[in-house]
Parts: C-alpha cells; structure tokens; sequence
C-alpha cells in the first residue's frame, strides 16, 4: 500500500487513470483533467485539502452545467487517493455541489468590496508562494498557447483548446489568491497575544464535556484550513462557534448526528 509521499498530482492521477477499465476511461478524462489542472497539476499531492476541494466546486458552480456530473469522476479520484492512503483524510466529501444559496453569496463578493482576510504567518507564506508558482505557470500556458497556434487547423486543435482552457483556470486562481493577498492582516502576533477570546490565529484546547475528551486546534481562514495538522477554518461549524469566546466558556455545535458540547479550556497565541 502506498504511503503519503509529495508525488505530483498528475502523477497520481496518471497512475488512477491506467488502473482503470477501458469502458471507464471514457467520459472521464475532460472534467477530471480540469481537476487537476485547476489544482496545479505539477504541485504535491499533500497540496490537498478541504478547502482547495471546497473552491474548485465553488468555481465550478459558476462555470453552470451539470456540477454534479461533472464532480462525479472527481469523487471517484479522491476516494481513491484515500483508500491508496495517499491522503490522510477523505476529501470526496468536500466535492459537493455548491447551493443556490452560496453561489448567490459569491457573486455578491465579487461585486462588493473585499473583506478583511486574517491570516496567520504561515498561512501568508504559503498563499504568496501558491501565487507566485501560479504565475510562472501563466508564463508557461501562453507559450503553449502560442505553440497550439502555429497549428493552423482550428477545427480540431485539442491542444489549443485545452491551453485556452488552462489560462482561464490558471487567471481565475490568480485574481482569487491576489484578493486575498491584498486584504490579508497577520494575525497571532505578539500585538495580540494578551487577547484570550478565540480569533484567526489562535489556538485553542477544547474539551468534551460529555467524556472529558480533549481537542487542540488552530483556527485559521478557510484558504489555511487543514484538520490533519490540527487547522479548523473560522467558517466551520465549531469554528463559528468558537469565535470571540474566551477560556472557560461553553459552546454547543450542531453536528449531523445532533450537538456537541464543548468547554474552552484554554486560548492562546
């Protein structure tokens, strides 16, 4: 069984890909090469997390069409990636099609003014380096644009489309890691570490109150999130809960199965 490991999404992906039926292949290949190309085909496969899942469909919703048959072969990857254990947790959860509701609200994003994006340090670094390898990657697609070109037979000119195809997802993550970037405020710092109530940039250790289990989390933004090492996004349901509370109170969280309490033991950071 393969272990986690830095290998390259395309290189997982090939490996997904030869491991099906020829029956299988067919249909797949369009909407899970746009996937992998909106995710960065060349980066790590570790690069995945919810919230990079979560986006795509996001983007994907506005795009229009059928969401939920495109997102199908998708699913199908990323339960694969975890039952390889090329993952640590199961991101075809994450693939959803967005509702009415939150396309709504990113369309009214786009228009209004950008919101403050707290960041942590690391979590700044990384957005600044995914920007900075999304630009080298724009460089690269206009050359390949310009090579497809020299093909004077537009009618069937795959390569053209698909390099078309790639500068659109490549511009769309540009414009959204810039947003981010430019709203963005360092949180976590020594200016804030005498505030106990729980913010972007803190840490928090939570206890069950029903068995006395206990939970340590940093809460993040959600382009930071990543509950393997221990990151809750600030918009998720125990990270909405949490927020601006303080060391020693209750907070109650809706899940599926019903609700949780849990008792803030400590905030710090």
């Amino acid at each position: 069984m393969a272990q986690v490991t830095d290998l390259p999404l395309n290189k997982a992906y090939s490996q997904y890909v030869s491991g099906l039926k020829a029956n299988r292949k067919k249909g797949i290949s369009q909407d899970l090469n746009r996937f992998v190309r909106w995710c960065g085909s060349s980066g790590p496969i570790s690069g995945l997390t919810p919230q990079t899942v979560a986006s795509y469909c996001e983007w994907l919703g506005r795009s229009g069409g059928d969401v939920a048959k495109k997102l199908d072969p998708v699913k199908k990857f990323l339960t694969y990636l975890k039952n390889e254990e090329l993952v640590k947790v199961s991101l075809a959860t994450h693939a959803r099609v967005p509702k009415n509701k939150a396309l709504a609200r990113i369309a009214r994003s786009q228009r209004a003014a950008p919101d403050v994006a707290e960041l942590t340090q690391e979590g700044f670094k990384q957005l600044t380096e995914q920007l900075e390898t999304l630009k080298a990657e724009r460089t690269r697609v206009v050359g390949d644009i310009g090579r497809a070109m020299a093909d004077k037979d537009f009618r069937e000119n795959a390569p053209l489309d698909a390099a078309k195809e790639r500068q659109g997802l490549v511009e769309s993550r540009i414009r959204e890691l810039e947003q981010t970037l430019s709203s963005a405020v360092i949180t976590g710092g020594d200016s804030t570490r005498k505030i106990q109530r729980v913010a972007i940039g803190k840490k928090v250790i939570l206890k069950t109150t029903s068995n006395g289990r206990k939970f340590s989390y940093l809460v993040v933004h959600p382009r930071e999130a990543n509950p393997v090492d221990g990151k809750i996004s600030s918009e998720s349901p125990v990270g909405k809960a949490l927020m601006n509370r303080q060391a020693g109170e209750e907070v109650q969280v809706i899940v599926p199965k019903g609700s949780v309490q849990y008792l803030i033991e400590k905030v710090t950071g």
